[in-house]
Order: C-alpha cells, then sequence, then structure tokens
C-alpha cells in the first residue's frame, strides 16, 4: 500500500471538524477520499466506474455526475485536480455549493485573484488550492468548488 494512500486512509478516519470525513473539501489536498497524487485505479476503489470520460492533451477528466464529481488526471495517471459539484462536500467552514459570497469571505478572506464575466464570477486562492464559481443569476451562490496543489509565489 502506498504512503499517499496510507495517508488518504488515516485522513478518512480522523476529521476534527463537524464534516463527516467523506465529504470533507481539504484546500490544496483532497475531497473526502480523493486526494491529489492519488493514483486513477485508486480513485476508481473509492468512487467505482466513472459515468464518462474525456481525454486531451496530457491530461483527462472522469466524471462521476451523480456524486457531483470530477477528477482531473495528469498524463501519468495522477489526480492533479478535483472539481465538486455536490452541496454535502464541505470545508472545516462549512463553506461548499450553494455557499454565498459572503461564507466564502469570512472563511478564506478577500482574494486578488478574481476573474468575472456576465454569469459567473470565480474567486481564486492558489496559494491555498482551491477556487469557488459563483452564479451571478442566483445570488452569487457557488455553483462549483475546484480543488488543486497550491501554487508558491
Amino acid at each position: 500500500m502506498s504512503t499517499r494512500f496510507k495517508a488518504a486512509l488515516l485522513a478518512v478516519v480522523a476529521v476534527p471538524t463537524g464534516v463527516p470525513a467523506a465529504f470533507l473539501i481539504v484546500p490544496g489536498q483532497r475531497v473526502g477520499p480523493i486526494v491529489l497524487g492519488m493514483r486513477t485505479v485508486q480513485v476508481l476503489q473509492y468512487l467505482g466506474p466513472p459515468a464518462a470520460q474525456a481525454r486531451s492533451e496530457g491530461s483527462g477528466r472522469l466524471f462521476w455526475p451523480h456524486r457531483g464529481i470530477t477528477v482531473q488526471v495528469d498524463f501519468e495517471g495522477h489526480v492533479d485536480a478535483i472539481f465538486v459539484e455536490h452541496p454535502r462536500y464541505r470545508t472545516a467552514q462549512g463553506v461548499g455549493v450553494g455557499s454565498e459570497l459572503a461564507e466564502i469571505l469570512r472563511a478564506f478572506g478577500p482574494t486578488d485573484q478574481a476573474q468575472e464575466d456576465r454569469n459567473t464570477l470565480v474567486l481564486a486562492y492558489p496559494h491555498l488550492g482551491i477556487s469557488f464559481a459563483l452564479d451571478k443569476s442566483r445570488g452569487n451562490r457557488t455553483q462549483m468548488v475546484v480543488v488543486y496543489r497550491p501554487i508558491r509565489p
């Protein structure tokens, strides 16, 4: 059993928040038992076969729409981003899909990395490894959370 796999199992067992471990979003690290850097075969052990797959240059995506999870893998088959679209997944601060802009700012503070178009506002916290896409037509509520490796300045 690999070190990363063991770490994922330990992380699922011991969580000091009110969010169940299976649904905890940890910025820059994991979503539930799915850990950044984990091999695709390990993801499949947790989530089962994906409903769909897509390949592009150097990476691929695996989709579990019934779970609200999409996993992006690099060309070596390791998880490099996790997309969350189901409200049961939450950070330790209680932020997730459905959270309002004010909740994100209260939990993570202001960011200087925001992008906006007519329908969507994206707040990025690259030093933490998390971004939030908010639907402007629905009162600036989070529609997607993305977890990725932190980008160090």
